[in-house]
């Protein structure tokens, strides 16, 4: 059995370019790795963002994610973004 999770959030311009960089880091990189190097560096800083639910979702669950950013329309500054988690149960 599979279950597909999605989840929508709206962001601003900047965020989603964040939120994009993260997801390239977390591509080129072990996951096991990040997850250590992220809680870290949470350990270190008052971030917002952590991006360790991904990660475990990832690593404890072997979820396969995925991402869409589209512009609002009559919002230029806001960017939708879907995320699509698939975790076979």
């Amino acid at each position: 059995m599979t279950a597909v999770i999605f989840a929508s959030n709206n962001v601003s311009q900047e965020g989603a370019n964040k939120f994009q960089e993260f997801i390239k880091i977390m591509l080129d990189s072990d996951p096991s790795e990040l997850y250590l190097q992220q809680i870290e560096k949470n350990a270190e800083s008052e971030s917002e963002t952590s991006g360790l639910g991904l990660l475990t979702m990832i690593n404890d669950y072997s979820a396969k994610i995925g991402w869409k950013f589209e512009p609002r329309l009559g919002s230029p500054d806001t960017i939708a973004v879907t995320t699509v988690v698939q975790i076979t149960v």
